[in-house]
């Protein structure tokens, strides 16, 4: 582990600042910095905030640069999988706004043919598409987000009920408007089971740093 001295001395050569120049500044003489860089003396804790601030440093970059760096990297750990945390939580989110938006369009287009001109199968195939793409993006956002926080698998399992609600509308016997009531409601139901199970104890639990 490197001395203070040589820390100061470092970083002071590193910004291309001669001795006389930093005394100046701190208002003490050359012969005090050279003592500083040479563990001859250390400066007091005015000084080596001046120091920090002068060489626009944390005091720990100073004092013990290499747990500093350590923990720089651990901030940008924690930066960088906050970042992804909210990725796959937006992913699962648009994923079920896409399925949401699929099944009433393509309930809508089944309760008005006439005015879409287009064949039946057209219609499946441009809601299923988006159907179908709003089930990957749920399923690769919840999977990826709680496998990383060792999360409940049962998550998993909730979203596919939710894709089964989609399917209700065309096995429930009655008429139409209640079929896509009852798909609604069933759809409704997983979300606030999830959100109150999952994703708001989650939410709500302190920021820490991932084992």
């Amino acid at each position: 582990m490197m001395s203070l001295g040589s820390n100061i001395s470092n970083k002071r050569k590193s910004l291309k600042l001669s001795q006389e120049y930093v005394a100046e500044q701190l208002g003490v003489s050359r012969q005090a910095i050279s003592k500083w860089e040479t563990n001859q003396s250390e400066p007091s804790m005015d000084n080596l905030i001046r120091l920090a601030e002068l060489f626009d440093s944390d005091i720990k970059e100073l004092v013990s640069p290499e747990q500093y760096s350590e923990e720089q990297k651990d901030l940008e750990t924690r930066i960088e999988q906050s970042q992804k945390d909210i990725k796959m939580q937006m992913s699962a989110v648009f994923g079920r706004i896409l399925m949401l938006i699929s099944f009433l369009g393509y309930i809508g287009a089944l309760f008005d043919l006439s005015s879409y001109q287009l064949p039946i199968w057209y219609l499946q195939i441009w809601w299923g598409v988006l159907f179908l793409t709003g089930v990957v993006l749920t399923f690769v956002g919840a999977r990826d987000y709680f496998n990383r926080k060792s999360g409940s698998k049962k998550v998993i399992w909730l979203d596919l009920l939710f894709v089964f609600s989609y399917f209700l509308y065309e096995m429930l016997p009655f008429e139409r408007s209640i079929n896509t009531l009852v798909t609604l409601l069933f759809g409704i139901v997983i979300l606030v089971i999830k959100n109150i199970k999952f994703f708001i104890p989650t939410w709500r639990k302190p920021r820490s740093l991932d084992k």
